[in-house]
């Protein structure tokens, strides 16, 4: 199901997979960043047993340092209070970025730390996929251990 499609990013929920996908096309202004991630936020409150994301930076490189503080600070708090449980988190970003995160690293600004976030980071789609897979099945086989 498409949720969004605009120059700048392409954002669909694959419901047999429980996943939500946010494809970055284009650099995104600030605003144009919060407005996807508001309009994101809407579709969780109308569907809050979605606990799988990917974020695919592949096409845009890292986002700008602006945009992590505010997701941090202002977007997973609200993201947890609709939610109420962990998510799991992929970003996807390119074999280049990979690399150049590799080489210079180095430490950003301490954000706050949310918990209840698992991220995970590929370089492969269907990678990610696989992980959310593995993710289901073990929590899967906890509900079961408990009843």
């Amino acid at each position: 199901m498409v949720i969004s499609d605009s120059s700048y990013a392409f954002v669909h929920y694959s419901k047999d997979a429980n996943v939500l996908c946010i494809s970055w096309k284009l650099n995104p202004g600030m605003e144009q960043f919060r407005n996807l991630y508001w309009q994101v936020l809407q579709f969780v409150k109308t569907n809050p047993a979605i606990y799988y994301y990917t974020t695919d930076i592949s096409r845009i490189g890292p986002l700008k340092a602006e945009q992590e503080a505010w997701l941090s600070r202002e977007y997973y708090p609200q993201v947890y209070n609709i939610i109420g449980r962990d998510i799991y988190a992929a970003v996807i970003f390119s074999e280049g970025h990979f690399k150049a995160l590799v080489n210079n690293y180095m430490a950003t600004p301490q954000l706050p730390v949310h918990d209840f976030i698992h991220f995970n980071y590929f370089t492969d789609r269907e990678e990610a996929l696989d992980w959310f897979l593995f993710m289901q099945k073990g929590q899967d086989l906890a509900l079961l251990a408990k009843s």
